[in-house]
This record gives C-alpha cells, structure tokens and sequence, in this order.
C-alpha cells in the first residue's frame, strides 16, 4: 500500500519528467488528506491550472494560506484571472507585489496579463518592464512588450524594444526575426532583411522563426533565400498552412511549378479542404509557358479550379474569416491574353462571399453623404507607393489633386518604403502605413469615413484583390496598375486612359468605364540617358539590336515567332532581354526561344542575349543603346515604353485586343508616330527590320520622338479630368 511518502516521491519523478497527467492522481490521493504537504498542493493546483480547471484549483490552493505563502497566492490570483474575475486577480498581484522582499519577474508577466485582458495597455507594459528589470533576459517579457507596443500601432516603441533585447540575447533568433518585422513595418526593408540574417545565424530551433525569416526575404523578392528558410521551417513543421502555401508562392517565382505543387499537396494532406490551400492548389499559374498550347491547358485548369471552389463554398463559410489570411493572387492570369472578365467575376465572388460571412458589415452599401459642400474625402490604398512602375504612374493621382477640393488619404501597404514614399506623405493630408494583416486594414478604411476609395494597382497583391471585394467607402474606383477588371461587385467604376481602349473597351470590365484623356496619368519627364556604350552592356558594336524589355513572364508565346522571324531576316542582328529574378525562368523562356528559332532553320549563333536586372538609370542607358526596342503583343510596355520614349529609342508594336496590349499604341499615336503601329505579325516584323537597318530612317525616328514626346509627359489635363471624375462618382443622387 502507498504511503504518503512514496505518494509524494513518485509525484515528485513523474512531474520532473514532464508526465503530468500520471502526476495528477498521485497528488489528488495525497491531497485527500487534511496534512497533505503544501507542494503537493501547489502542484496539483498547477496541474489543474494547466488543464484549464480554474475552479478547482481555486479550491485546491485555497487550503494553503494566501496571506503567508507567496507562491499560493501566486497560483490563486492566476486560478481567478483564468476565470475572468480580473479585478480580484490584479487586487491579489497587487497585494502580493506590495509584500515581496525583491521584484519577481514571474508575478509581474502575470500582472501584464491581466492587465492587457482588462484593457489597460499601459499597464500591462509597465508591468513588463518591471519584469525585465526584475530578470533582464526573460526572453518572453521582451517578446510580450514588442508585441503590446505593436498592438497599439506603437512600431517604433516596439522596435527599440526588440533592439534592446538582442543586444541582451544576441543568441536569441526569435527576438531576431521579430525585430526584423519592426522594421519591415516601419518600411526599413534593409535593416529588415540584416536582422532576419541575423536571425538565420543564431539557428532558430523552432518553425515560426524559420518562417518569418522566410517571409521577410519573400516580401522583398529575395526568393532563393526565402525558399531555404521556408525549407527549414517546413522540416520542423510538415504542411504548416501558413508555411507551405508561403513557400508554394515561392517555388512559383523560382519558376519550380513541382515544387510548388509539393508544397501545397504536403499541406492537403494534413489540413484537406483548406481554403488556402485549396485556392493556391487550384488556381496555381507558371511564369512561363512552354507553347501556345500550354496557355490553354494551364487557363482550363484554373477555371475547373474555380469552379469546384465555387462549389466548396459552404463548407468554407464555417470558418469565413480565413479569406483574411490568403496569400495568392491571379496576378498571371491577366498575361495569358484572353479576356478575364468571368474568371475575375467568379474569383472575386468568392472573396466576397467569405469576407461578407465573416464580417457582413464591409460588404453592406455605404450612405453617400458628399453634397459639394466640403472637401471631399478620397482614399487610395496600395503597396504602389513606392520607387516602382505603377507608384511612378499614379502618384500624381495623389499629389495633382487640389487640395482645396480634395482631402486625401493615403494607406500604404508595403513592407518597403523609400524617398518617393516620403514625398507622397509629405504631399497627402493624411498618410498611414498599414501593415497589420486584411481584417485590421479594412477596419481602418472602414473607420476613416471616405467619400470615396482609390484601388490603383487591383491584382498585384493578395491584399489588393481582397480590398477590392469588400465595401469600405461608398463609392469605390480601381486603377489600372495591373490593367485588367477587378471583377468585383463592390468596385463602381475602373478609371481608365481612353486612348488605349479598344472600341468595345466597357464590355471588358464588370466596372463602369471611366476614360480619362492623355495617358489618363501625370507621368513626369524621366531623367535623359547620358552617354553610354554598348561595349557597357557587352553588346556588339555593329550589327543591330533588338532590345525586348519586358519582364519575362509578359512574353506570352505568340512573340516567340516574332523575335524569331527577325533573327532569321536579321544574321547580324542581337535579341536583348533581362533576366528574370529566378534564374530558372530565365533557363524556361531561353529554351522556349530556341525552339522557336530551330523551327525557322536559325542556328545557335549568339544572337540571344540576357543582361542582368539593373536600376532606371542603366536601364535607360540600354535602351538608348538599342536600335529598337520590340513591344510585346497581348501585354504592351507601359512604364518601360516610357522610357524608351525618354531615351528616344523607336518602338514598334502590334496592338492586342485589350486594354493591356494597346498602351504603346496610344503612346505611338499621341506623338504622331503611328508607322511604328502594326497590323499583322508579318508587318511587325517588317517595321521592326527595317527601324533596325535604315539608319536615316532610325535617326529620323528619334528625332521625332525628342520633338514630340510632350504630348505624353508632364501633362496636367489627366489629374484635371480625375478630379471631375471623382466628384461626380461621389455626388449624392
């Protein structure tokens, strides 16, 4: 028979070796008796603190006495926060503080608690800082003091938290990777990406560090550094959502379709039916294509993928609110070409729906309340505003508007931020980095009382497409920073540049079509190339060059035929492209090419070249080296046509059927230059060979595109007539 003391002695094994389920019985039968020992009692009062009985261990450390033992009290005011009597839980702390001979770390993390769970912020984070004091290197006060300050919005208090405790704990990854969000958050993208190195040689032992190292690189395109930390974060934790549909975004932008695919089935097979990773599964796009044929396959299995979602979607609404948490987008899609508008439809109809379950407050129509009597409230949100393509696009949207007609909000949703950032804040009446998750941003858009809300860039974030389904202002336009329909119910009208619409332009958008003249944007002069050589780029000196200057996953196909009918009109010619960020689909598109020219009989001579991405300026300096820059067809240069034009290089496209094929068309054509226009691919060709070969005819060129390229920079009828625009949109009917 067991006596107390074996009773006891066996506790005390099983508790030091972590079994604290065969600890429990031993430590009830020793605290049937009215002598048990005071340690059984506090541990059995922990056990039942652990298993989330706060009543009984309310009962059980009732029988010690509060007054004199320290740690009984300790237990009980933690035993009545459990069940939510916070007042009585703060009295107790407060009463055993006020007795303690010394700080106890411990009994301040347990006051910040159940301060925080009251509602005291401030209180809770005077209560850390009292436990740091107590034990400098109590890694979870410094983590929980970051992690108060960020909740509040107080980034940069939470930032000089975390740099205090690193410099405490240097060995410490988590606190790392944490300080490394600081950063990000506050749009310092550098000292962001040293800390998660930081982090990354300190050897996090856990998943969550691995994969905020692994999204911090991600968010700033450091893909292959992103996919090692994702690596190890999936080793500890197989098919963690978060993770592998993290990393599938990931391997899709190393071009590595399979092992986009394997990281997304690792998570089916531990969490089936997920949304996320339903949707990422389903609706998966490659960079590159391998033919034509390809296209079709990969566009019929995104739409059977968006069809049985459709179908799940009862089943999704049990736990709606994870539409916040997805991370994909259809960004690819709009490059196969073809129209988008019932995919977009049906895409965005399920975000709506979802979002609409979880929170129906945000998809409800919104009062106009704007009678012209004040200035009105227009919001735009984005990641654009920033030194990028669409930010170089819209920014004048924000800083040309009168500011006596306009009150403007700007949310800025990048982890990057940079002097063109600065300058739009500077510019706006109202600017705020929002970088706290979906749900927190519409609340905030939601709260700020617009008249009206600016989607410049729907489709190039999963945020962006998110935003875009929901009602956060009455009235609500998007941009064509990804110029394609949003698709969405809640987006009134699209603001477009009418000159780069086809005919029958309005049957393409499910929004209302709002054209605006000019380029329908204030696009600044870009800085003239200097002098450059094309020895500085390791071009041939003679010969010609044919520079296309897309980003490679635009190169749809049907180009390759072009680009290989010049090479093979041209011996002496030189295709120039630039690399993709992931050296596999530059591996993808080079091979591609290859067979286009083998079919035409043109062997491998060297007349494919790849330069490296570079900055705007160097950029520009390839491009004034080049005899001619060749436009892609189906999705035409916008940003990079522009430069061109700067650097004074013709340009010669065959417009496509939409929107995004047709920019530099209506660029061509606003300068006069309409012979660089095309009408059928053999014309392309022919226009291109000869720009390239006739050098009167090339000088004469340029010298048109100096004299003429006013007439799309620096234009303020663009702002003038979104103004106008804006206001009509939001006018009380």
């Amino acid at each position: 028979m067991d006596t107390p003391a074996t009773l006891l002695a066996r506790a005390r094994d099983l508790l030091a070796a972590g079994r604290l389920a065969e600890a429990r019985p031993a430590l009830e039968r020793l605290a049937a008796d009215p002598a048990c020992d005071a340690w059984a009692l506090r541990e059995l009062a922990e056990i039942q603190l652990a298993g989330h009985d706060g009543e009984a261990a309310l009962r059980t450390i009732a029988r010690l006495d509060a007054e004199a033992d320290d740690e009984a009290a300790l237990i009980a005011a933690r035993a009545a926060a459990a069940l939510g009597r916070l007042d009585e839980a703060r009295a107790a702390l407060l009463r055993l503080r006020a007795r303690l001979a010394r700080p106890s770390a411990n009994l301040e993390m347990n006051l910040a608690s159940v301060e925080h769970a009251r509602g005291d912020v401030d209180a809770a984070i005077a209560a850390l800082e009292s436990a740091i004091a107590a034990e400098p290197t109590l890694g979870a006060a410094h983590k929980n003091l970051s992690a108060l300050h960020a909740g509040a919005g107080r980034i940069v208090q939470a930032r000089r938290a975390l740099e205090r405790a690193v410099a405490l704990m240097p060995g410490d990854a988590s606190l790392w990777s944490r300080l490394a969000r600081a950063q990000a958050s506050l749009g310092d993208a550098s000292a962001a990406l040293a800390s998660a190195d930081t982090a990354e040689r300190a050897g996090p032992a856990d998943a969550p560090t691995w994969r905020e190292i692994g999204l911090l690189r991600a968010e700033c395109w450091r893909w292959d550094d992103a996919d090692r930390a994702l690596g190890e974060a999936s080793r500890r934790d197989p098919g963690a959502v978060a993770t592998e549909t993290l990393h599938a975004v990931v391997k899709q932008e190393q071009g590595d379709i399979p092992g986009a695919l394997r990281s997304l089935a690792l998570a089916a097979s531990r969490h089936p039916g997920d949304l996320q990773v339903a949707l990422a599964e389903r609706l998966l796009l490659p960079q590159v294509y391998e033919d034509a044929a390809d296209v079709a396959r990969w566009r019929a299995r995104y739409a059977d993928g968006l069809a049985r979602s459709v179908d799940d979607l009862p089943r999704w609404r049990e736990r709606a609110a994870d539409v916040f948490q997805l991370n994909r987008n259809n960004f690819l899609l709009a490059y196969q070409g073809e129209d988008d508008l019932p995919l977009q439809r049906r895409y965005s109809s399920i975000l709506g729906t979802l979002a609409g379950a979880a929170h129906p407050e945000w998809r409800t129509p919104r009062e106009r309340t704007f009678d012209g009597g004040r200035r009105l409230r227009v919001g735009f949100v984005g990641g654009i505003f920033r030194d990028c393509t669409a930010g170089r696009y819209f920014e004048r949207w924000i800083t040309g508007l009168d500011p006596r007609r306009f009150e403007r909000f700007v949310y800025h949703t990048s982890a990057i931020e940079d002097a063109f950032t600065r300058r739009v804040a500077e510019r706006a009446e109202h600017f705020a980095a929002l970088r706290t998750g979906a749900a927190d941003i519409a609340a905030r858009l939601a709260a700020d009382g617009l008249d009206v809300l600016v989607h410049p860039e729907v489709g190039m974030t999963p945020l962006s497409y998110l935003l875009a389904a929901l009602r956060l202002a009455p009235v609500q336009l998007a941009g064509w920073g990804h110029p394609v329909t949003t698709g969405s119910d809640a987006i009134d009208h699209y603001l477009t540049c009418g000159a780069m619409e086809p005919a029958e332009g309005a049957s393409h958008y499910a929004e209302h079509l709002v054209a605006l003249p000019g380029l329908g944007v204030d696009y600044a002069m870009p800085e003239p190339p200097g002098a450059a050589r094309r020895e500085d780029f390791r071009l041939p000196p003679s010969g010609r060059v044919y520079l296309c200057a897309q980003s490679l996953f635009k190169i749809h196909p049907d180009m390759d035929a072009l680009l290989a009918d010049v090479l093979a009109a041209d011996p002496e010619g030189v295709l120039v492209l630039f690399q993709a960020p992931a050296r596999a689909v530059t591996a993808q598109l080079a091979a591609r090419l290859q067979r286009a020219l083998a079919a035409r009989g043109v062997a491998a001579r060297g007349q494919v070249k790849f330069l490296p991405r570079m900055g705007a300026a160097a950029f520009r300096h390839a491009l004034a080296v080049s005899d001619v820059v060749l436009d892609t067809v189906r999705w035409s240069g916008g940003n990079t046509s522009l430069d061109a034009i700067a650097a004074g290089t013709p340009i010669v496209t065959l417009p496509g059927r939409f929107m995004r094929g047709r920019q530099t068309a209506a660029m061509l054509a606003a300068m006069g230059l309409g012979a660089l226009v095309a009408g059928s691919p053999a014309e392309y060709v022919r226009i291109a060979l000869d720009t390239a070969r006739d050098r009167d005819r090339n000088a004469a060129l340029r010298q048109a595109i100096a004299r003429e390229r006013g007439a799309l920079f620096d234009r303020p009828e663009p702002i003038a007539a979104l103004g106008d625009a804006l206001l009509a949109a939001a006018a009380k009917t």
